[in-house]
């Protein structure tokens, strides 16, 4: 279960939404999902709010899984799955979210000719009132591929030749909503009892896409049936918003911003996706770290079990899979990262997945050059690195005068740091406020000598970095630092 062309030993993990929910995003999910099927709200738009990498992706997925039919039941909710990232800019952002959902549409109207030939028809006209020829023109000139998913049925619907009932693109905005509402109630549809657009990405739009597709929504579309939840970080869409509509005037410190009162006309509430916990951390680097080496069935009873943890409020290590002798290391490695880096990557799950990418990639370099690195040694370095600059940088200067060993030695010394001798079983690093250092410092310096005055000072965040297990005074760091200090 190693990902895709990466050494099962040093895998490298995809910036891609997991195929299996690692982090209990199905509660989030399962939210959205019950507003969506709330009757009185219809229609409505939910936004799915986190910043870049917070998993919005991976809920949207698990909403889609959760409102797809029972297998053998007929489809009463139609998911249609939108990324205007990915749309041509050629063709514009209305056309295309138009062009996606009347593909959709039409695919499900029902084939017999009496019950389906009003909604084909209306299918035509809603099709034709978009400039598609336009939009198409620029595409030539642009010489741009057309990438909207399934547009060549759409376009098929508009080939006839015009006729006296052929409707003006679209100009009139009351008309193209009545025509749209009046093809979600009409007979051939009359199976389909919700339309929920799922729109991701927006937030990685510019900002002409991102008002085209809000405007797209609230004018077009925000109609009985439909549903809309837009996954994106709430300050990005605000600020493409400010952006594309510039005000000069300042509002009052207590009062909402313009562009957020205009996303709020649009976007009724938003449903957070939160940061991991410190036990959502460490579980993920756990989970992230043994799955190379297990078979899905395995796999994915580990994270049930996680799960229940999670849910019963119990620490990881009740978690009796993971007590094999197998999952000691990764256990291991995961207690002793686990504080530094849930507050330096703020519980972002791609900040901590490019954390452990890092990691294997210097692992892997150091094997092929016949190198042996101890991972959590290295891991502890570039801990330093990520997250500690100016203590980073001096670290690096000891290595280039040769007293690296002589420093860490005296830094550990003052840290308190146990060595690997003394330590036995790794211990947890200090906690996030400092609280615990800030007493084992204490006991540590207590009755120093007068002489200790002369000896170097180091910051309170060497003082945290060193604490964390294991030592470095008894390793040849020299051959470490060839890949985190460069």
């Amino acid at each position: 279960m190693s990902e895709p062309g990466s050494d099962p030993k040093y895998p490298i993990y995809l910036d891609e939404p997991a195929d299996v929910d690692l982090l209990s995003f199905d509660a989030v999910a399962g939210a959205v999902t019950d507003a969506l099927r709330d009757e009185t709200l219809d229609p409505i738009a939910l936004g799915l709010s986190g910043s870049w990498g917070s998993g919005k992706t991976s809920v949207l997925r698990l909403i889609a899984k959760q409102l797809k039919p029972a297998e053998g039941q007929p489809v009463s909710t139609l998911v249609i799955e939108t990324d205007p990232w990915r749309y041509d800019p050629a063709i514009g952002a209305k056309e295309s979210l138009i062009g996606e959902i009347l593909t959709k549409l039409s695919g499900q109207i029902v084939e017999d000719e009496d019950t389906g030939s009003k909604a084909k028809k209306l299918v035509k006209r809603l099709a034709k009132r978009v400039d598609w020829g336009k939009a198409l023109q620029v595409a030539a000139k642009s010489s741009i591929t057309m990438t909207l998913p399934d547009v060549d049925s759409v376009l098929g619907l508009i080939k006839p030749k015009p006729d006296d009932d052929d409707p003006e693109p679209i100009s009139d905005m009351v008309e193209f909503r009545a025509e749209f509402n009046e093809l979600l109630q009409s007979d051939g549809l009359a199976h389909i009892q919700n339309v929920v657009i799922l729109v991701d990405d927006l937030d990685r739009c510019l900002p002409p896409t991102v008002v085209e597709t809000l405007e797209t929504i609230r004018l077009f579309l925000s109609v009985p049936k439909m549903s809309f939840v837009i996954a994106a970080d709430e300050t990005r869409i605000a600020e493409a918003i400010a952006a594309h509509f510039p005000r000069t005037d300042q509002t009052d410190d207590d009062e909402e911003s313009p562009s957020k009162l205009y996303l709020h006309k649009i976007v009724q509430t938003s449903v957070p996706v939160p940061a991991l916990s410190d036990f959502d951390t460490e579980a993920y680097l756990v989970l992230l770290q043994v799955k190379s080496g297990m078979t899905r069935e395995d796999y994915d009873t580990l994270v049930n079990e996680v799960s229940d943890a999670r849910r019963s409020g119990n620490p990881l290590d009740d978690v009796k899979a993971l007590s094999a002798e197998q999952y000691v290391a990764a256990r291991a490695t995961a207690t002793r990262l686990k504080p530094i880096v849930h507050e330096k990557t703020k519980g972002n799950p791609r900040r901590i997945k490019r954390f452990l990418n890092d990691l294997s990639v210097r692992q892997n370099v150091a094997a092929k050059r016949g190198i042996t690195l101890d991972p959590t040694a290295i891991a502890k370095l570039m801990i330093l690195e990520a997250y500690f600059d100016d203590e980073f940088r001096m670290l690096a200067g000891w290595l280039s005068n040769n007293s690296l060993r002589d420093n860490v030695r005296e830094l550990e010394r003052q840290a308190g740091t146990p060595s690997d001798t003394e330590s036995g079983e790794p211990a947890s690093p200090p906690d996030a406020d400092g609280e615990k250092e800030v007493a084992r410092a204490a006991a540590t310096t207590k009755g120093a000598k007068a002489g200790d005055a002369s000896k170097p000072k180091f910051t309170d965040n060497f003082i945290r970095w060193a604490r964390v297990l294991p030592s470095l005074s008894d390793k040849d760091i020299a051959s470490y630092g060839v890949f985190p200090l460069n």
